[in-house]
This record gives C-alpha cells, sequence and structure tokens, in this order.
C-alpha cells in the first residue's frame, strides 16, 4: 500500500451562506475509510505563503483548509476514496499526491 497525501481546498468554513462545515458528516467519513485512514490530518484556516526567506510571509491566494493521508493501492484507490469526502458539499475540492517516503505501514 501507498501512502497518499489528501490537501482540502476551499471549504465553506467561514461563510454565512451556503453549506456550512458539518462536523458529524466528516467523522462519518473518516470512519467509514478504515484502515485506510493513515492520518486524520486537521482543517485549516487562515494560510500564509512564505514565497522565499527574503520576503517574509503574505496572507496565501491559496484556498487551503485542511489535509489527511490514507493508504491505497494506486491512484484510482485513493481517488474512490476521496470521492466521499464532505468537502466536495462544502464547495471544496481535494488535491491528491502519492507520498514518496514509502509505503505505509500495516
Amino acid at each position: 500500500m501507498e501512502r497518499y497525501l489528501i490537501v482540502y481546498r476551499g471549504s465553506t468554513l467561514d461563510e454565512s451562506e451556503g453549506p456550512q462545515h458539518d462536523a458529524a458528516r466528516w467523522d462519518a467519513w473518516f470512519t467509514s475509510l478504515g484502515s485506510a485512514l493513515v492520518d486524520r490530518g486537521g482543517l485549516a484556516r487562515s494560510s500564509v505563503e512564505v514565497p522565499s526567506r527574503l520576503r517574509g510571509p503574505k496572507t496565501s491566494a491559496s484556498s487551503l483548509s485542511g489535509y489527511s493521508i490514507i493508504a491505497a493501492a494506486d491512484f484510482n484507490e485513493a481517488v474512490a476514496l476521496a470521492e466521499a469526502c464532505p468537502i466536495f458539499d462544502e464547495k471544496g475540492e481535494v488535491e491528491i499526491a502519492r507520498l514518496l517516503n514509502g509505503p505505509a505501514a500495516g
């Protein structure tokens, strides 16, 4: 099994209108992942970018809203696991990357 980083983008955590963050749905999704869930990770707000050591941080233009790490046989399985993620109901999306520091334990 390989490990995959799921980066959440564009969640509506701070919006007053439209779909809202539902912690219970997230908990249910994490539970449904079972042993594929390596690291639940966390949700984030207010990110900054540091383009170089000399320029210092600036408000991020990205819509980074969190991450998790899962174990899957390949990208297709990682995508299939991510498709049920509640971020899509919050007008968000995911980015998935295979981690290169070795296979998942277990």
